[in-house]
């Protein structure tokens, strides 16, 4: 892969800025370049609030689950529900030597001890004890390092730029999930894929359904892909589609193994609601349940994708718990066949025949996307050339 050329790149971008029907796509460079990748992590992943799990996995105090937030498991969180109630999120890593602190993915805590010389702080990240250390020496000085934390709708968002403006302000435009009842609904199922792609191909993918009739055989038949909208705003972009005609939700059979969400509206028993929160988070608001993406880049051409199904609590409960195998078997399906289309399209942005292509009527919200990501990165782009 030649070295970025951060004017020649600028000026590539630029055209994807023009409107819809002017713009060209992204340039090859965008999905592969190692330089461009680790722009990325340091330009936006590292400066913009990024989903990390939900509260329900830290309700009890002492509750703790770590989360990596780049490539190479590089820099993970630890969030942690102190003594007192508080939800905070601290960097992984003892103020000592270095060590990261805590290994599993969850579990509970009486106090974050580091395993390399026994430093040991409270779950408020104060330093309680340092051993054989004189009398001078000052805890107050070596507490751990706290990162921007914010919980929204049962969302844990956390932001690795301590300077970052507040995630409701971050967000302020983005449309509340409050019919669906997003904060009180409970995680039934998690999966994770790796996909054969750059994160940009994957967000992509998810932000158009000219695919579906061609790759998506089960969906089609539950839902028409013409019939969807188009909503845009400074933090994400997406739309509802409408669920055909006696069609309760997105499953192998079309039918609901839950009900609609208590107190649902009844706009929203006949469409899903797709939302992009950028850069790499994803909502589908079914009648029945929420089903979530986050895009985690692995690499310039390896992603991993985290999926999680939402449920009402009722649904979990009780000697004969729903069963959303239906569902299940029906995204995982859908989910494959996507990412194999991903591997596709990256597998041909390395052909030297490849050109730049048009968008089409149908591909606004991936232009609404690449247009903030031109708006995102060219800053730290325009510092290069």
């Amino acid at each position: 892969m030649p070295a970025l050329d951060a004017r020649r790149l600028l000026a590539e971008l630029a055209q994807t800025r023009a409107p819809l029907d002017e713009a060209r796509t992204l340039p090859a460079s965008a999905y592969r370049s190692p330089e461009l990748f680790a722009l990325e992590m340091r330009e936006l992943f590292a400066k913009m609030w990024l989903c990390v799990g939900r509260e329900e996995q830290v309700e009890a105090p002492r509750a703790f689950i770590t989360h990596a937030l780049g490539p190479e498991d590089r820099e993970r969180a630890l969030i942690v529900r102190d003594d007192a109630g508080t939800l905070r999120a601290f960097y992984n890593v003892c103020r000592h030597r270095a060590a990261r602190l805590i290994d599993a993915p969850r579990g509970s805590l009486r106090a974050i001890n580091c395993p390399y010389h026994k430093w040991s702080y409270g779950l408020d990240g104060r330093l309680r004890h340092a051993p054989r250390t004189d009398a001078s020496f000052d805890c107050a000085a070596h507490s751990l390092i706290e990162m921007p934390l914010a919980v929204f709708e049962g969302h844990i968002y956390v932001n690795l730029d301590a300077h970052a403006p507040p995630r409701e302000q971050a967000h302020a435009d983005l449309p509340s999930a409050a019919s669906h009842r997003l904060g009180e609904l409970r995680v039934a199922r998690r999966h994770d894929y790796t996909v054969a792609a750059n994160w940009k191909v994957v967000i992509e993918n998810y932000g158009e359904c000219y695919h579906c009739a061609v790759i998506h055989p089960q969906l089609h038949r539950l839902s028409d892909f013409q019939g969807g909208a188009f909503v845009e705003g400074a933090c994400f972009n997406g739309g509802p589609m409408r669920l055909r005609e006696g069609v309760q939700t997105l499953s192998m059979s079309g039918a609901s193994p839950l009900g609609p969400i208590p107190g649902l509206a009844e706009a929203d028993r006949d469409q899903v609601h797709y939302n992009h929160v950028y850069p790499n988070f994803t909502l589908a608001l079914h009648p029945d349940y929420v089903l979530t993406h986050t895009v985690w880049p692995l690499s310039p051409e390896q992603t991993r994708v985290h999926c999680e199904w939402l449920v009402w609590p009722a649904a979990l409960e009780g000697e004969a718990p729903a069963d959303l195998s239906d569902i299940l078997e029906f995204w995982d399906r859908t989910n494959r066949q996507d990412w194999d289309m991903c591997a596709r399209v990256q597998q041909g942005l390395r052909s030297a025949g490849y050109r730049r292509g048009p968008y089409t009527a149908m591909e606004r919200c991936i232009h609404a996307f690449d247009r903030w990501y031109v708006e995102a990165i060219g800053p730290a782009l325009e510092a290069l050339r």
